[in-house]
Parts: structure tokens; sequence; C-alpha cells
């Protein structure tokens, strides 16, 4: 303790040298000299006391040391409101939309799902690699086989989703459902709201006449009343009883159209309407099951793997050598958010990549602080505060300044959250499940910890080696400009411009996509395009099925045609079984006449069009005829194919006049040749198609019925007034159907882009903050440094540097930074744009536009940021310059 107070007396008579100093600069303020010198003196107060105060809060780490740095911290934030403002905006902007993104990718991503012991349920997918197709359709004896051949399975679901009509009602409404086996909830350790949910008791070969229903349409339709049990609704014509109801939070584990399945039935796939079981009768889409315990994934594959080679080899009428046929096994979740972890992946990379650069900017703000408190830090040290002491207080500073930073950003999150849910699109599951949660907070909490230590660890550090005693001897006024400190700075702001580049890097190749993608041809005219939705009802009674025949069908198509053209200003009408960009749930196997065996396999997806389905879309014929009113069931079978599909089958000769199998179906001639249509998205191309007329039957034998189509219709109207008139002509001639999702094209084209708009929104306005932020950081460093060297400034004017000189010297000096800024972000940007090549159409990863683009406009803009302090420092009068310092 001695040497402590001997250390802090040998610093008495510095202080005393700075009180006449602090007394000089008060009286230049106006005041006289007592007053002054009383004020200089209360500003220190009494030596020897201040020693032992200092010394004795130097070494101790208690509470009460806390707590005083703690209000001390406040004090100084408060007594500079214009920057603690700034900082805590800029702050609680990044850790805002950190959170907000985390909140995201925190539902989607990290959360497991909300079923027990969720890492044992698992997709299961039947696949044929040898013909390059996975997720096929399976039969119900390869249903059974994973439940009693495979042994690695505790019980197994086949699922089906789609699209059922509701009626009984004052309006029919379509509704989401799944029809599954028995054990689908069980597999899921669903528990029912009220009721029960079907189990073995009603297993049958057939549906069972047992329904468990959402607690969002339990609510809706029946007013949550509790006695909803052994009611019936009227499903697609089939009476079912409702038999439970699920709690609010049950989410069928997979992605449907656009809304939750509401409705769930069950069924044993073997019998009416389903065929008998055959294992070559493949009608089922999906799978799921729950691992045994005690297998792993990768154990329970490797015995999947062995099984499908056992069933090729016991069954080869069934199995084609071409298709090696396997099947695969993988995680629930992973099956439902794959598709979407790059794209959230990289947003909070983006985001993460702001947290970086406004910590690197609240960091030069408070080097330029600390370098102006370098006489506080040596009075303190003087005073017998240890540097560790010193260091304390200003992370002290820091972390108060972050904590600030963060509860402030919890709030922007919520704000930003909500408009932030209008934008995600529907594509993105467990959407219902997204919340800033405690787990979203804590992440806010950590990030907000580690950002005031990152901003503020550099400059507490620099405050604490500086040369204490010249800071003594040099007062108040004289903290010159430090060359280490400077060097510190420019090395935050060429990392804010390294980060800058790699954010707008990837703006501009996601924006270069999403340009590309609007500017591509879809294949028609969307303009003045309006569809709708509409399903015929599948009973499973045949009875009961008014459009059981192709016959049937055809009626009421031609009905609803004639009513349609009847609506004044609607020019044409037409139906299709797909809509562009909707894609189609089916493909098949195509066989061309008088053509041996194709090296690569051949797969069509089929469409299902009325005649005027082109004249509707404005797709224009390139060959041939399109369909007619004669294309008829007992007529020749006709198709008609794209550009796509004729390249690919066709590469050297004509296609028109051949013919074509799809799948069993019997041959179908090739009559007309259009333009391609992109029915898969506009971000999908290459997919073969192949068009059928709505009047002809299509593939009875693979029990595929397109029952769902829509409407597509070109007119003026606006569609709030074509709306009621197109569900009244329908429902006038079926009051059982409901009409949905009424849309132009030029909405729908847009809605498939929804997700890579979204992306591209959000890491551009992420790049366009790191912009503004960076150019902020280099006018603060210009500024702060023009500011410090005044004195040299205008000792370079005495000397003969002119105006000119000084102006091109600090621009030069901001152009070299952002240089050296934009050459560190290219390298990384190179290195890193391979990651995103999943989020890209039609764009290389190192796009030379976008790598040319990026740097010249983070120049320009490091420039214009150089230029204000520049013009600034020419204009210094170099006489008051010098009497100043």
């Amino acid at each position: 303790m001695l040497r402590h107070k001997r250390t802090a007396r040998d610093f008495a008579a510095e202080i005393e040298a700075h009180i006449e100093l602090e007394t000089e600069r008060l009286e230049e303020q106006g005041l006289s000299y007592e007053d002054a010198r009383s004020a200089a003196y209360r500003s220190f107060g009494n030596v020897t006391r201040a020693q032992e105060h200092f010394y004795e809060s130097s070494h101790s780490v208690g509470w009460d040391n806390l707590w005083q740095d703690l209000r001390y911290a406040l004090r100084v934030l408060r007594n500079k409101p214009a920057f603690t403002l700034v900082s805590v905006l800029t702050l609680s902007l990044g850790i805002g939309a950190n959170t907000a993104i985390f909140s995201v990718v925190n539902a989607v991503l990290l959360h497991s799902l909300p079923y027990p012991e969720p890492d044992r349920l698992v997709r299961i997918y039947f696949n044929n690699p040898g013909t390059g197709l996975h997720g096929v359709r399976f039969s119900v004896p390869e249903l059974e086989d994973l439940r009693d051949r495979a042994g690695v399975f505790d019980q197994v679901s086949a699922i089906a989703r789609g699209s059922i009509n509701l009626t009984g009602g004052s309006q029919p409404q379509r509704l989401e459902f799944v029809v599954a086996s028995p054990t689908y909830f069980s597999i899921l350790r669903a528990t029912p709201q009220i009721g029960r949910l079907f189990g073995p008791r009603e297993f049958t070969p057939g549906y069972a006449q047992a329904a468990v229903i959402s607690d969002s349409l339990w609510r809706r339709n029946f007013g949550a009343n509790p006695n909803v049990l052994g009611r019936t609704v009227h499903l697609d014509s089939d009476v079912y009883t409702i038999v439970g109801v699920l709690p609010p939070e049950f989410r069928h584990p997979g992605l449907t159209r656009s809304h939750d399945v509401e409705v769930w039935i069950t069924s044993g796939f073997s019998a009416t309407p389903d065929r008998p079981p055959a294992r070559s009768t493949r009608a089922l889409p999906g799978a799921i099951g729950r691992v045994k315990p005690g297998i792993s994934l990768a154990l329970a594959q490797e015995r999947l793997t062995a099984m499908a080679a056992e069933l090729r080899r016991d069954f080869p009428a069934d199995y084609s050598s071409e298709g090696k046929f396997t099947i695969e096994i993988q995680t629930l979740q992973e099956s439902l958010v794959g598709n979407v972890r790059p794209m959230l992946l990289v947003l909070q990379g983006a985001v993460m990549l702001i947290v970086f650069i406004v910590s690197l900017n609240i960091a030069n703000l408070l080097l330029a602080r600390a370098t102006g408190r370098q006489h506080e830090m040596a009075v303190r040290s003087a005073l017998g505060a240890s540097r560790g002491r010193i260091t304390r207080q200003l992370l002290t500073e820091s972390l108060l300044l972050s904590f600030l930073g963060g509860t402030t950003g919890i709030a922007f999150a919520t704000l930003g959250f909500r408009l932030m849910l209008g934008m995600i699109p529907s594509s993105i599951p467990r959407l219902t499940q997204i919340k800033i949660d405690g787990m979203a907070l804590a992440f806010t909490l950590l990030i907000s910890l580690l950002t005031g230590l990152l901003f503020g660890l550099t400059p507490a550090l620099q405050a604490v080696k500086s040369d204490l005693s010249l800071a003594m001897r040099q007062g108040t006024g004289a903290a010159g400009y430090s060359l280490k400190t400077g060097q510190v700075r420019n090395a935050l702001i060429v990392s804010e411009m390294a980060i800058a580049v790699v954010l707008m890097t990837g703006a501009g190749l996601l924006l270069r996509t999403l340009r590309d993608l609007l500017k591509e041809n879809p294949g028609f005219n969307p303009t003045q395009v309006i569809a709708a939705n509409v399903n015929l009802p599948a009973p499973n009674d045949p009875k009961l099925d008014r459009y059981h025949t192709i016959a049937e069908q055809s009626a009421f198509y031609r009905e609803l045609q004639r009513s349609l053209h009847a609506i004044p200003g609607l020019e044409l009408a037409a139906f299709v079984s797909d809509l562009p960009t909707a894609g189609s749930p089916f493909n098949f196997g195509l066989s061309i006449e008088d053509r041996a065996r194709h090296s690569e396999p051949l797969r069509v997806e089929p469409i299902i069009i009325s005649p005027d389905y082109f004249k509707v879309m404005q797709a224009p014929l390139l060959r041939g005829r399109f369909f007619s009113e004669a294309d008829e069931t007992g007529k020749p079978r006709v198709a008609i194919i794209d550009e796509s599909t004729a390249r690919r089958y066709w590469p050297n000769g004509d296609a028109l006049g051949r013919r074509v199998r799809i799948g069993q179906s019997p041959w179908i001639t090739v009559v007309g040749l259009v333009n391609d249509i992109r029915h898969d998205g506009l971000d999908i191309s290459g997919i073969a198609h192949v068009y059928l007329p709505i009047y002809q039957q299509f593939d009875a034998a693979h029990g595929v019925v397109f029952r769902d189509f829509a409407i597509v219709m070109r007119t003026a109207l606006p569609e709030s007034a074509l709306a009621p008139e197109v569900r009244r002509k329908v429902q006038r001639i079926d009051p059982g159907l409901p009409v949905y999702n009424i849309a132009s094209m030029d909405e729908l084209l847009d809605k498939s882009l929804a997700p890579r708009r979204f992306s591209a929104d959000l890491v551009t306005g992420f790049a366009a903050l790191s912009l503004l932020l960076a150019s902020i950081g280099i006018y603060g460093v210009l500024a702060y440094m023009v500011g410090q060297r005044s004195r040299e400034i205008g000792l370079r004017m005495a000397l003969g540097a002119s105006r000119a000189d000084i102006l091109t010297w600090i621009l030069e000096t901001g152009i070299v930074l952002a240089a050296i800024g934009v050459a560190a972000g290219l390298i990384v940007s190179a290195a890193a744009s391979s990651l995103m090549t999943s989020l890209l159409y039609g764009v290389r990863p190192h796009d030379p536009a976008v790598f040319l683009t990026v740097p010249l406009i983070l120049l320009a803009v490091g420039a214009l940021a150089s230029y204000i302090p520049a013009w600034r420092a020419a204009g210094l009068d170099p006489m008051l310059a010098l009497r100043e310092t």
C-alpha cells in the first residue's frame, strides 16, 4: 500500500500543475481567477483524500465498486446525450434486426418439432435413382414391408394430403385434409383436446367414417361447442362422424398448399375407391415412421437399403433393373426445413455482419472519446487507479451502452417482426411457430453482451496504454492525434468496408437473380388473366359420385364454359389441371413408338387442358393444331407438347404425328407444338410437359383422377367484380362446389417468386444499411483526424501547401482506406459467394457485373464521405489553427 501511495505522491506535483492549467482554461471562458481556481480544486478535490479513495476503490471488486462504476457510466452517458442517442439507436437497429431474423431461424431450423422424441420421427422416401426419380409413389405391399419386414420401425403410416369440399353449411368450403393410416396419431404421440383420435379400432381396408378436426375448424364452424362429438360432416359428399378435436398447437408435419390441415381421416388404402392392393399399384404418395428405440438412423438406413435389394431380387417383375429401387429415410425435421435452410442461414449471416459493422462504428466513436479522455484517465491513474480499474470502468460504459441498445432493439424487433411476418412467403414451414420467445430474448442478451465487449475492449485498451504522464503535462485541450490510435481506427474502417462489400455482393447476386426472373418469359401473356380453383368431389362411394365418368365430367365442363362466356366483359374461359408456376404433383414415364430403349429415362408431366386454354393464355402455336371440342372420348387420342419436350426427345426429327405412351395409357398422337409455359415456376426450366384434352380419359390404370382444376379467364374486369359472378355460375350448376384462390395471373407469378423476393429484399436492406454505416465511419475518421491534426494542417499551409494540396491529402486518405477495405471484401466475397449457389438462378456466383459494380459504388461512396472533411480541412485558416493549439 505504501508503494502505491508513494506513486500517487510522485504525481501530486503534476496534478497541481494540471489544476493551474485548468484554472487558466476556465479564466479564458470568462470566469474570474478566484472562481476558476475554486472550480478547478472542486473538480479534483483534496489530492491526499483522492489518492486514498482511488487506491481503495482500485484494488477491490465488490458490489459497491461495481455499482459505483455503473453510476459513473450512467453519468458519463447522460452528459453526452447526442453520442448516447446515436449509439443506442444504431445498436438497436442492428440488434433488433438480429433478433427478428433469429426468431425465424430459431422456430424453423433450431426448435425441435413439437412431438415427443422428434429425433426418432422420419419421412420415408421410395426412390428410383437409376431413372433420376426421388420420392416416387409406393404400394400397400411396400407399406407392409416397412411395417413387418424392415424391423426398424415401431410404427409407419402412409400419408396423402390435398383439398376436400366441406358442404352442408350456408356456403361450401375448401379445406386442407390428410388421409393417413390408423397409426398416424400414435406415431406423432398426439392427444386430443376433446374426444378421441382414430387408432386401430378404425382400421378398415377402405375409408373409416371417423374424422378428426382442427381447433380452428371447431371454433369457426361449430362455435367451439364441446358437444361437437358425434356430429356429422359432408366431405366430398361422404358422411363422416367427428370423433375428436385436436389442440390448437397441433400441426400436420408437412407443407400444405396455402392453409393448415383442418380435417384428418383414415384408410387402409385397400378397398374402394382404391384398387385392390398389388405391388405394382403404386398410388401412395408419402409415409412417415417412428424408429425403434436403440436403432440409430444410420443402422435403420442400412437395413432399409438391404431390404430394398431383397425386394428387387424377390420381385424382379415389379422392379426394373434400370430403376435401381431403393428406400431412404430422413429426419422429419430435415424433410421440412431442408429446402429453406440455405436462405435462412444467408439471412442470419447477413444480419450478423450488420451487427459487426454497428460494433465497429461504435468502437470508432468510443475510440475517439477515449482519446479525448486521456487526461481524465491520467488523473485517475495519478490518484492511484490501476489500469485494470480504468479498463473495467470503460468496459462498464460500453456494456451499459450495449444493454440500452439491446433493450431498445427488442422494441424495434417487435415492431419489425410483425412487418416481417407479412413478408415471409408461405413456402417457409412452421410459420405459426415463429415468435420472439425466451430463446430469442436470450440471444438478444448474448448479442448485446458480445457487441459491448467487441466495441468496448479496443478503446479501453487504447486508453490505458497511452502515455498518461504526457497526457497530464499536455492538459485537457491538447490530446494530440495518436498514430497508434489512428491506425486502429483505420483498421476498423477497413473492416467495415470489407463487410459492406460482402453484403453488397450477396445483395447484388440476389437482385440479379430476381431481376432476371422478373424478365423471364413465362411463355404466356399474364395481363388481364384471372384464375380461380375448383375441386370436383371424389366420394368414396361411387354411387354418390356425380362425376364418376369422363362423360359426366365433360358435361360439367361444357356447361360451366357456356355459363362463364355469358358473363359480360369476359372474353374467353378455359380449364387447366395445373396453373402456371404451381407445378404438377404427377410425372410419368414416356414411351415413344418405333424407338429403341433410350439410354436416358424419359419422364413427362401431363397437364390436362380445355381447347381454349392456349388462346386464353395467348401462348403461340408453333406447329400443328390446338385441341378442339371434337377431341373427346371415343375419338383418336391426341396430345400437344412444348418446345423443351420436342428438343429433348426428338432432337433430330419432327415430333408431329409421332405416337407416345404416358405411363400405361394407350398410344397418343402428337398433333401440336407450343411455346414453353413455365408450369413449374419461373426458376425451373427444362421440365418436359405433355398437354392432354380434358374431354379424353387419361391413365385410369394408374388411378390418377384430375379433379382439381383451375378456371383461367381473359377479361378486362377487375378481380373483385368477376369473383362473385364466377362463384354464382359454378354453384348454379353444383351448389356443393367452393370457388377459391381467385387471383390474377400477375399476382400468381409474383407469389411464385416470394421466397426469392423475401431474401433479396432483406439482404438488400442490410447491404444498404452497411453502406450507410461504412460511409459514416469513413466520414467520422477523417473528420476526427482533421480536428485532431488542425495544427499540422495549419503548419503545412503556412509552409506553402495549397488548399488543393490539403484537399487531395485528406481525400486520398479516405479513398485509400475505402480501397483497402473493398479489396479485402472482394477476396472474402469471391471465397464465400459459392455458398449462395442454391439461391441463384441464371447468375454465376462470381458474376462479373456484380463484382465490378459493387466496388465502384463503394469507392464512390467512400470518396463522397471523404470529401466533406477534406473540404473542411482545406478551408481552415492556418493562423487560427496555429493559434488554437
